[in-house]
């Protein structure tokens, strides 16, 4: 399989251009935490989009839809479903590097005041690149 092809790793490339070049990705009279954001959410979702794909292709694992519930059955978020999903094929260190950027993401996406360190994009950055170089397609 080339995952090269799949729009999960090109998302991953694009973050890693964005973060690299983020600097000059400012809009001018703005402050840098619109873009900081968006390399947060970006290297989340290309991640947890990345560990589905994984999931699915590997492990055979397909996430259940809300409206795939039975009524008395308890629903699970499809984000949460992937978190434990690894966890139980025994990715618990991606499970939890998924989880920091989920909570990074979380952050930059509903806290609109609050200040997002560079620290915290090197952070999303580094998580997302533990998953993509850890979960294989072989």
């Amino acid at each position: 399989m080339n995952i090269e092809k799949f729009p999960q790793y090109q998302l991953h490339l694009l973050t890693l251009r964005m973060s690299m070049l983020k600097d000059m990705l400012v809009p001018e009279n703005c402050d840098e935490w619109c873009v900081n954001a968006s390399i947060i959410n970006r290297a989340y979702y290309s991640s947890y989009l990345y560990c589905e794909l994984w999931l699915d292709y590997m492990k055979k694992f397909k996430i259940k839809h809300p409206w795939e519930f039975d009524d008395n059955e308890r629903r699970i978020g499809e984000h949460k479903q992937v978190r434990k999903a690894l966890s139980d094929f025994g990715e618990k260190n991606m499970k939890t590097e998924l989880e920091k950027l989920f909570f990074l993401r979380k952050k930059a996406d509903y806290e609109p005041f609050t200040d997002i360190t560079p620290n915290e994009v090197t952070e999303a950055i580094h998580h997302m690149g533990k998953i993509f170089n850890h979960l294989k397609f072989q």
